[in-house]
């Protein structure tokens, strides 16, 4: 399929912009042309290959590149460039896992060129992609984990957290439910405060008393109930409680959002420390299901707080587009640095209205969509 122009930049009309996010609960693809509509938008299991292993991740990200490039071919279309971004890559060695893994790939979907055509960030800068004019900032998330990371106006990028809670990374959903379940035990035996969060725990997963969580962790079939997660994925399923008990008023739940708030803020005031000047403007993107689902503004306004106490101009934004849509932004970002599309197509990149008219498209495309014809 001939896809290429006289002076060597690619036919706009013939070419799609694929990412992917592949993330440590889910992992989601999406197609889009250039004009900003979608072709496919397909959603998979999980894709961190340090929780599942290489084979596993590697049949996930097939399971999910494969039909964003057959929509694609469908279409009269070819796919220009693909962004991952990838939970796990964490490290250098992940990187060069990451690098193999996906240029793997490209040749089990059969589109070798894009092992050619490949970006591969850590899946938290889709978040800084998808909420900025043009990957300049920082982006902090909140989902199961917690995670930090910046770009300057130089190009150097700078990341604070998102390896393990066991090694201080904590934020994030699963730190907030573990804080508490534990303030809860401790307020029934007396030795903390009495809170809220005890009730709410035992009423959601229909339990008679909250020591009856030692059965979510003996191994097994768990118990009959109203979920049958094992306790770690149980546990990060109840962060939304601990907001409910704070908006509530509880002190104790107040007082476990604004430590992990702090944190957070912390993070975000260390990222940008490395890539802007205190009286320098900057956005400061939210996402993560915890910071954009949350029933009690606590948490977001400490973050915000402890990042303003340093950075007194930044601008708060809150990503409302899946993140995946930064992946499609990030290969246009690819087409365009290595000048393979026109100047004109290449600046509308940078146009807000641009990045919003493909956002308002991913939202009403959910997963599972496919859509023939989409470029005609």
């Amino acid at each position: 399929m001939e896809t290429t122009n006289s002076d060597g930049t690619r036919d706009p009309a013939r070419v799609a912009l694929l990412g992917v996010d592949a993330g440590g609960t889910k992992t989601a693809g999406l197609a889009m042309t250039l004009d900003g509509r979608v072709v496919a938008h397909v959603l998979a299991g999980p894709g961190n290959y340090q929780a599942i292993g290489v084979a596993r991740a590697r049949a996930t990200l097939i399971e999910v590149v494969g039909p964003l490039v057959a929509a694609c071919r469908r279409d009269g279309l070819a796919p220009g460039a693909v962004a991952y971004g990838l939970s796990g890559l964490d490290r250098p060695r992940d990187h060069a896992v990451l690098d193999r893994m996906t240029a793997e790939v490209a040749v089990e979907v059969g589109e070798s060129s894009l092992a050619g055509a490949r970006v591969l960030v850590n899946d938290t800068f889709l978040i800084l992609r998808a909420g900025t004019d043009d990957g300049v900032g920082v982006a902090v998330v909140s989902g199961t984990g917690a995670n930090t990371v910046g770009r300057g106006r130089d190009g150097r990028e700078a990341r604070v957290g998102g390896l393990a809670s066991e090694l201080g990374d904590t934020g994030g959903g699963s730190d907030i439910a573990i804080a508490g379940l534990r303030a809860a035990r401790r307020g029934k035996d007396g030795r903390g405060p009495k809170t809220r969060i005890e009730d709410l725990i035992v009423r959601h997963l229909g339990l008679e008393e909250i020591e009856d969580l030692v059965e979510f962790m003996i191994p097994g079939d768990g118990p009959e109930g109203p979920s049958r997660l094992p306790f770690g994925a149980l546990a990060s399923t109840l962060a939304p409680l601990v907001f409910e008990a704070a908006e509530a008023g509880d002190e104790v739940a107040r007082a476990i959002l604004v430590e992990m708030g702090r944190e957070l803020g912390l993070s975000v005031r260390l990222v940008a420390s490395q890539l802007f000047r205190p009286d320098e403007p900057f956005p400061l993107v939210f996402g993560g299901s915890v910071l954009t689902r949350a029933t009690c503004p606590l948490f977001a306004r400490t973050i915000e707080a402890e990042a303003r106490s340093a950075f007194p101009r930044i601008e708060v934004r809150t990503i409302q587009a899946p993140p995946v849509v930064g992946g499609v932004l990030l290969a246009w970002d690819r087409l365009a640095d290595g000048g393979l599309i026109d100047p004109t197509l290449a600046a509308r990149r940078h146009d807000p209205a641009a990045r919003e008219a493909m956002a308002r498209a991913v939202l009403s495309a959910p997963p599972g969509t496919s859509v023939p014809g989409a470029t005609r």
